[in-house]
C-alpha cells in the first residue's frame, strides 16, 4: 500500500508543484539587523542548511491498508515554527517532523494558504531553541546561479541535490525554475537555498515532461502569503491593529489602525518590532507567526526599536 500512496503523491505534486526555500539565521542579539552572508562552498551550504531543514512523515490507513507519506520543510523560527507546502498537510493517524539529528516531534497545522501560495505553517514544541533559516529575496536571484535542494524523497531523509536556476520568474511570477536537481515525491515543501545559505524558495512541482526540471514557490511569494493571508487580522478573534512589512528583513510597522490596541499603546509607523512577549521577531513574517499563535484576550508586550531608542509597549488586544 505504501507504493500506491507514493504514486498518488506524485500526482498531487504534479498538480501543485514543488518549492524549496531555505535560509540561515544564527544566534544574534536582540534588535540587531541580520547581515547578509558571503558566498559559501557547496559543502558549507549543506553543513549550514542541513540542521535548518526538517523531514515530514505522516502515517495513516484507509480501505487498502496502511500508508506512509513523506515531505520536507524548514525551521522558520527558533520556537518551532515550520514552513512547508500546503498540499502535504493531509491528515493521518500520526504526523511528525524529524530534525537532522534524528530527533522527532509531533506537529499541528497552524495555518494554510492554498492556490498559488501552496504554503503552510506547522508548529512543534521543541525542548530547546532550534536553528532557523535566513530568508533571502527572490528578486536577487539570477539565472545560472547554483541552488541546493534538501528534502525527503521516498523517505531518504535530508537528501541533497544541486541544481542551476534557469528561470527566476515563472508560473505567473510566483515560482522559480531549477534544472539538474533530480527531485521527487518527498521533496515537496523542502527548501531551495542559494550559495549564501539563504532560503529562496520551497519545493512545489516537478515538470514530468522535461528532464530534471522543477518549479518552486518564490520566497517573496511566501512573504506575500503572510501579508495577505496570515497577517489578515480578520481571521482571528482579537486584533492589534498593526500592518507590518513582510518583504523587508525586519518587522517594520507600516500602518496603525486608528483607535486600535496598537494606536492606544503608542505604536507608530516606522517602529521596528523586535519581540512579542518572549518571542523574538527578526522578520516581518515572524510577527505573522506570533499573531496566529499568541494573540488572544490577554495583554501583550511588544518590544520596539524607534530610531536609537528601544522601548516596551503593552497592548490589550480588542475583540473583533
Amino acid at each position: 500500500m505504501a507504493v500506491s500512496r507514493f504514486q498518488s503523491l506524485f500526482i498531487v505534486i504534479g498538480v501543485f508543484g514543488l518549492t524549496v526555500t531555505v535560509g540561515v539565521r544564527g544566534s544574534i542579539a536582540d534588535d540587531t539587523k541580520v547581515k547578509r552572508s558571503p558566498s559559501l562552498s557547496r559543502k558549507e551550504v549543506v553543513r549550514h542548511c542541513n540542521p535548518r531543514t526538517v523531514d515530514i512523515e505522516i502515517l495513516g490507513h484507509d480501505a487498502e491498508g496502511k500508508w506512509i507519506s513523506h515531505a520536507a520543510g524548514t525551521i522558520l523560527h527558533e520556537d518551532g515554527y515550520i514552513l512547508t507546502c500546503e498540499h502535504v498537510t493531509h491528515p493521518g493517524d500520526s504526523q511528525k517532523i524529524i530534525l537532522a539529528d534524528g530527533t522527532s516531534y509531533p506537529y499541528k497545522v497552524l495555518a494554510r494558504a492554498g492556490g498559488s501560495y501552496d504554503t503552510a505553517i506547522l508548529k512543534v514544541e521543541p525542548k530547546e531553541k532550534l536553528p532557523a533559516v535566513q530568508l533571502g529575496h527572490s528578486d536577487s536571484v539570477k539565472p545560472g546561479e547554483e541552488a541546493t535542494v534538501i528534502g525527503n524523497p521516498s523517505g531518504r531523509r535530508h537528501s541533497v541535490k544541486h541544481g542551476i536556476i534557469d528561470r527566476v520568474a515563472c508560473g505567473g511570477g510566483t515560482q522559480i525554475q531549477i534544472s539538474q536537481a533530480d527531485i521527487g515525491p518527498g521533496n515537496s515543501g523542502g527548501p531551495v537555498f542559494n550559495s549564501r545559505g539563504e532560503q529562496i524558495a520551497h519545493v512545489h512541482v516537478k515538470i514530468w515532461t522535461a528532464h530534471n526540471i522543477s518549479r518552486h514557490i518564490r520566497v517573496d511569494h511566501v512573504r506575500d502569503a503572510f501579508a495577505k493571508v496570515f497577517l489578515d487580522e480578520d481571521r482571528y478573534e482579537h486584533r492589534l491593529g498593526i500592518k507590518v512589512d513582510c518583504q523587508g528583513d525586519e518587522a517594520t510597522v507600516l500602518a496603525v489602525e486608528p483607535k486600535s490596541a496598537a494606536a492606544e499603546a503608542g505604536i507608530l509607523p516606522g517602529d521596528v518590532i523586535t519581540t512579542l512577549d518572549s518571542m523574538r521577531i527578526d522578520e516581518g513574517c515572524h510577527f505573522g507567526l506570533a499573531l496566529m499563535d499568541h494573540v488572544g484576550n490577554a495583554p501583550l508586550t511588544l518590544r520596539i526599536r524607534r530610531g536609537d531608542q528601544v522601548m516596551a509597549k503593552e497592548l490589550m488586544p480588542k475583540p473583533q
